[in-house]
């Protein structure tokens, strides 16, 4: 059998989970017989049916001897649903291909429990694949912190604003629908109270994908005092993601109910944003993104603007980089940077894309790559 196909097809079953299931991974599954796939699966929905579930319902009888692609390992923990290890198991199946293990100890285990039963267990197939299109899972179990894209639209000379501020509109419309569809892939969006002030950006998806409603993710605004506005088209917007203002500890208790009242919720970080010398506490974001990974945030797309850019780079808090290139010459010293930030002193101390990709969308260009270990597999989208 060609097992590394079949793995293949799994993988783009799970990639259809994609800001559904968090915190738990994608995964997607299928049951082969004979040569012919009698059960397609995938996890959907936190909370709701793995794909080993769906896949085994789908074939139904078909599946007593046959085998099961799976790109994740069989859970063997009773959490929101039952053990998927023991459905297999009572499903008859015969043999079972795996992309990757589970590294996760409260749900190990699934392939010692099929293989006591007498499946056999194939690991490996794919395993690198397997485990990038979970990367953002895969780093919180090692981290405990979500994984970090970030995402702008410039002019060809890097700029993202006037002089005057005008930033409207950078990239064409297939360019922003792209945009989009890039947040729906994510757990969050973020940007800090300086673009929200001055821009109100919805932070929604008002595309669909293939005809279908895509994941709303998170709004996040990092904001000292929670001087987030009351109203305007952030809090209007349908259909739009839940919100979180993360603000100081210290933060004004007028403005923080003021905020909780109109629905938002305010995770207050001791010292977040504040200068701090090296060595003496955790860096400003590490805080504030371990109070995301508390909350079940795994992947978080950072929007901006330039100043918060520029504090994710600084702090190499950044996994991987999206950036949408117009072919149009903006100009000026004063006009705004894609990336602020105290920047690095040297060429030898820059963060290198790795992997990149370039590819056209509409009149521009969507230049993407990898800025740390934790390589996120994102197919085009």
């Amino acid at each position: 059998m060609d097992h590394e196909h079949y793995i293949d097809e799994a993988l783009l079953l799970a990639a259809r989970g994609r800001g559904w299931v968090s915190p738990n991974p994608v995964v997607g599954a299928l049951v082969v017989r004979d040569g012919k796939i009698v059960g397609r699966g995938w996890h959907k929905k936190f909370g709701g049916p793995h794909a080993e579930v769906f896949a085994l319902q789908e074939a139904g009888e078909a599946a007593r001897g046959a085998t099961l692609y799976c790109t994740l390992e069989p859970c063997n923990h009773t959490g929101k649903t039952p053990p998927c290890s023991q459905a297999v198991i009572a499903a008859g199946i015969k043999c079972v291909v795996l992309g990757a293990s589970d590294s996760n100890p409260a749900a190990d285990g699934g392939i010692e429990a099929m293989r006591a039963a007498g499946i056999e267990v194939i690991d490996g197939i794919r395993g690198d694949a397997c485990r990038r299109i979970n990367a953002p899972f895969f780093k919180y179990l090692a981290t405990g912190l979500p994984l970090v894209n970030l995402k702008w639209a410039m002019t060809l000379d890097g700029k993202i604003a006037s002089a005057s501020g005008d930033s409207k509109w950078i990239t064409s419309d297939a360019a922003r629908e792209e945009a989009q569809l890039l947040r729906a892939a994510h757990d969050a969006v973020l940007v800090g109270i300086g673009t929200m002030l001055a821009d109100q950006p919805r932070l929604n998806c008002r595309v669909t994908k293939d005809g279908a409603e895509v994941h709303q993710p998170r709004r996040i605004i990092l904001d000292n005092q929670a001087r987030t506005p009351l109203d305007g088209p952030f809090w209007s917007a349908e259909p739009a993601g839940a919100v979180t203002v993360v603000c100081k500890a210290n933060a004004p208790l007028a403005r923080v109910g003021a905020l909780q009242n109109r629905g938002a919720h305010v995770l207050r970080i001791a010292d977040a944003f504040d200068d701090v010398d090296e060595g003496e506490k955790e860096p400003e974001l590490q805080g504030v993104l371990r109070g995301l990974g508390d909350m079940g945030i795994r992947s978080i797309l950072v929007e901006g603007g330039s100043r918060v850019l520029g504090s994710f780079v600084d702090e190499h808090f950044c996994d991987g980089a999206f950036a949408f290139i117009a072919p149009r010459i903006l100009g000026g010293a004063a006009s705004l940077a894609a990336v602020g930030g105290g920047g690095e002193s040297t060429m030898a101390e820059t963060l290198n894309l790795r992997r990149a990709a370039m590819r056209q969308v509409g009149p521009d260009y969507l230049l993407s790559g990898v800025l740390s270990e934790w390589d996120w597999l994102l197919q085009q989208l």
